[in-house]
């Protein structure tokens, strides 16, 4: 090649597998596609300093290269540049590298270690995939996503140090690590991809930032280390049958898992205190749920919408339930509401139409507009001695409901709450007590 050409043109030396050493003209930028792709008995390459460019399949499939030095100002590798060299060992990456494109090394099946440069912004997809050889990998300050797959298939990888300015991991980005260990993620993560860490079974835990995204990321035997699983975090993953949660875990996001209509059972942990709004709306597949101690909050809709939990156990600390929190779970058939509840909030329980009985506590002071409206099995109803009011259309339509204790201590019974109830023949009122338009039948 003559001295003064800046660029090799693509497939220059395609399949020249007699083809064992090169010499570079000192004036080369650029190295074109697949322009020695093929090249078998290629051992070794003296890249020279004027280098900017390595382009896609550049030197893929260079069975017999065994180690390469890139040179100072390189800044960019293409796809696939060094896919498929079974024998190279080391690559070392200049400061000024900034983009290794997808596949780049992808089956260098020898390669052990890497460094990534400071400069290093971007790594394609499967730029790594199947180095079976890696152990270690030092990651670039810079270094703000890695792609999908970039390191699947690593299966000697034992730990990952992921750089403080990381914000997203792709899907399948480590996924069947086999050997990895450990995993240090940075606080400004905000999301992790589909089996990112999936098939990783020496990975016994991970912390995750609080604010970051999860797909179905680990495996169900890796504990995840996270206080706040995110909002919609698992909308509607119409496959997902049970999960495995964090013993960590304080709070489940708005729609974590609502949608999730083949979830047929949850374990929550004991360190759960809130279940934030439509957290499992539409998992039409539960049939039980039991809250941990310490919750002490349930959000509007949380399990609205599930028509097959019959039973709920609910913890004696929790003090909330939200609007619309069992709205149409039509198979609930009791309730013992617990004696730290102060709150139940609109439509809580409407329209649980298999609901035959309710245990209220000492503690509650108001019933809700619509909170019991259509349990049309409710029979009979005895309400706490410090219930000050009843909201509209509380006991709407609760058919079979034929006794009502009111107490003394009752102030007001609002518009339409006992309407629609006519097994209700008689009911005693408290003098005092304000009663609003078509309360009773």
């Amino acid at each position: 090649m003559p001295e003064g050409m800046t660029h090799l043109p693509d497939k220059a030396f395609q399949d020249r597998t007699p083809l064992v050493s090169v010499a570079f003209p000192r004036s080369l930028a650029s190295i074109g596609s697949s322009a020695f792709e093929g090249c078998s008995s290629l051992v070794s390459i003296d890249l020279p300093a004027s280098l900017v460019a390595i382009n896609n399949h550049a030197f893929r499939r260079c069975s017999a290269l065994s180690s390469v030095t890139l040179p100072a100002g390189l800044t960019s590798i293409g796809m696939g540049a060094f896919a498929h060299c079974p024998f190279i060992t080391t690559v070392t990456f200049p400061a000024g590298l900034t983009s290794i494109g997808p596949s780049a090394f992808h089956l260098c099946s020898s390669l052990t270690r890497v460094t990534l440069p400071a400069g290093l912004t971007f790594i394609g997809e499967a730029a790594f995939f199947r180095c079976s050889s890696l152990t270690r990998v030092t990651f670039s300050a810079g270094l703000t996503s890695i792609s999908s797959a970039a390191f699947a298939g690593c299966s000697a990888l034992s730990s990952a140090t992921l750089p403080a300015g990381l914000t997203s991991i792709g899907d399948c980005a480590f996924d069947r690590c086999s050997a990895l260990t450990t995993v240090t993620l940075p606080a400004g993560l905000t999301s992790i991809g589909d089996a990112a860490f999936e098939g990783c079974p020496s990975l016994a835990s991970v912390t995750v930032p609080t604010t970051c995204e999860i797909g179905a990321a680990f495996d169900p035997t890796t504990t995840v280390g996270m206080t706040h699983l995110p909002d919609k975090a698992f909308q509607d993953r119409t496959s997902l049958v049970s999960v495995a949660f964090p013993r960590s875990l304080a709070s489940i996001g708005s729609s974590a898992f609502e949608g999730c209509s083949s979830l047929s059972s949850i374990d929550l942990p004991a360190s759960l205190t809130a279940i934030n709004n439509h957290a499992f709306r539409r998992c039409s597949a539960l049939s039980s749920v039991t809250l941990p101690a310490g919750l002490t909050s349930i959000g509007m809709g949380a399990f609205a919408h599930c028509p097959f939990i019959t039973t709920v156990t609910f913890p004696a600390g929790l003090t909330s339930i939200g609007p619309s929190a069992f709205h149409l779970c039509s198979s609930l058939n009791h309730v013992t509401l617990p004696a730290g509840l102060t709150f139940i909030g609109e439509a809580a329980f409407f329209r649980c139409s298999s609901l035959t009985r309710v245990t209220f506590p000492a503690g509650l002071t108001s019933i809700s507009c619509a909170v019991f409206s259509g349990c049309s099995a409710l029979a009979r109803v005895i309400l706490p001695a410090g219930l000050t009011s009843i909201g509209d259309c509380a006991f709407d339509a609760c058919e079979a409901l034929g006794s009502v204790t009111l107490p003394a201590s009752l102030t007001s019974i609002g518009e339409a709450a006992f309407e629609g109830c006519p097994s209700l023949a008689s009911v005693t009122v408290p003098t005092t007590c304000e009663i609003g338009d078509a309360a009773f039948d």
